[in-house]
């Protein structure tokens, strides 16, 4: 079947989701077989986010992986936060003390990363299963009454400062925050340039291509580039800003 979802491709984090879900078909066996970036009209999502283009791909059953990833187990192995399916390794997600983090780096080390990744894969199954459209699966959040360190990927700054008061706004959780975590993972190398050098360089792939295709893409020469940046706050803060596309 062929799946579109609204992407706002001038925030990474969204376009990162897109390869957490490419991500986790391939470590549940269920492979996406190709995709790409298409332009679509503006419309005005729910988020109140305008998105102009869709990532389209092709897989065999969606709404089962959508189940499977929502029924994953989050446990810890040998102190690492790992998904699980049915005592199977799916993943482990180890990214958070290795850099490429984006938002307050001093109250994220201190959080309980096992009720972190619990969180955002709750909201994920909440959220996505009740979806009436794949196409608005990355605009849909809820207010989960804790702390979403995942914030300032958003393109916001949401934190009031580096040291410890956080807006309420903190809250809100997006269902594609649970994919950005684990497309973190696997391309944790881009977050950590991007946070080192304050920007990188990343492309979409816009025509039809197999998943080694749309990480190329990515990393590489593309028709669609843009460039992320990341600003400072505080001592510790950095937040994702809006993109700009390149020649």
């Amino acid at each position: 079947m062929e799946v579109k979802i609204l992407v706002n491709h001038k925030n990474l984090s969204e376009v990162l989701a897109t390869y957490g879900i490419v991500i986790l078909a391939d470590c549940l066996g269920c492979a996406v077989t190709r995709g790409r970036f298409t332009k679509t009209p503006t419309i005005l999502c729910d988020d109140s986010v305008f998105r102009s283009m869709n990532f389209e791909f092709e897989h065999a059953n969606f709404p089962l992986l959508v189940e499977r990833i929502a029924t994953l187990d989050i446990v810890e192995v040998d102190g690492k936060v790992t998904l699980m399916e049915n005592g199977n390794e799916v993943i482990k997600l180890d990214w958070f003390d290795m850099g490429g983090f984006i938002g307050d780096k001093g109250n994220f080390s201190k959080a309980d990363k096992l009720e972190f990744a619990t969180l955002h894969r709750r909201v994920f199954a909440e959220l996505a299963r009740d979806a009436e459209d794949a196409g608005d699966l990355f605009s849909l959040s809820k207010d989960a009454e804790s702390t979403n360190y995942l914030a300032n990927f958003n393109l916001k700054k949401n934190y009031i400062d580096a040291g410890g008061v956080y807006d309420s706004a903190d809250t809100e959780v997006f269902a594609r925050d649970f994919l950005l975590l684990v497309a973190v993972q696997s391309l944790r190398s881009i977050m950590t340039r991007l946070v080192n050098d304050k920007s990188i360089i990343y492309g979409l792939a816009t025509e039809w291509t197999a998943p080694a295709g749309l990480f190329a893409a990515l990393t590489g020469v593309s028709q669609k580039r843009l460039e992320a940046t990341v600003k400072g706050f505080g001592n510790y803060g950095l937040v994702l800003a809006t993109a700009k596309e390149v020649a």
